[in-house]
């Protein structure tokens, strides 16, 4: 058997001259070539030195805010390809700090309430409501922010603000209050 070679596609182009830069700028204009990784790194970079700095433990809201833009880059998948330092920064400054574990102190909270409203056959959303009504103004919005509240991987939040939540809360207390049937009503005398 004998094999033929084939020519190459490459052989049949004329090779190109490379034409050395002579009139290169003398700066870049800034961000004009940034990639996508490069802005999040950026943002990321940020992000986290305002959470990490002293200014940042005597502002809530602006440390609420901060946390909750990091964790909506991670939703996004825009801090896909961080080094492992980085990770760890992350986690350290939101799943590890002290607002991440207050938040997951409150989480566990509220759905222990809810499951005993289950129990006691109530309504979950009235638990709910109570639950969220008995949070001190603090832990309300560590809770609004960094969970109800937080961004998807679209890019969204689904309230508009804390008040527009306390106001579907409400909403739906009231609609499981009239929805709900007492115990004697579920049983049928017809067997």
């Amino acid at each position: 058997m004998e094999i033929t070679p084939v020519p190459s596609v490459n052989a049949s182009l004329a090779p190109l001259r490379v034409q050395p830069v002579t009139a290169a700028p003398e700066r870049l204009p800034q961000d004009r070539y940034a990639t996508a990784f490069s802005l999040n790194q950026a943002q990321f970079n940020s992000l986290t030195a305002f959470l990490g700095s002293a200014e940042a433990g005597t502002q809530l809201d602006k440390r609420l805010k901060a946390m909750q833009a990091l964790r909506g880059l991670a939703a996004r998948g825009q801090l896909r390809g961080i080094d492992s330092k980085n990770a760890r920064l992350f986690h350290q400054l939101t799943d590890q700090s002290d607002l991440g574990q207050r938040e997951a102190a409150i989480q566990q909270d509220e759905v222990a309430a809810i499951n005993a409203a289950i129990a006691r056959q109530t309504p979950p959303a009235q638990a709910q409501r109570a639950f969220f009504d008995h949070l001190s103004p603090d832990d309300q919005a560590i809770h609004f922010e960094l969970n109800v509240n937080a961004i998807n991987m679209h890019g969204f939040q689904r309230y508009a603000s804390l008040e527009d939540y306390r106001r579907k809360l409400a909403e739906a207390a009231a609609k499981a209050s009239q929805d709900a049937l007492p115990p004697a009503a579920l049983v049928s005398g017809v067997i």
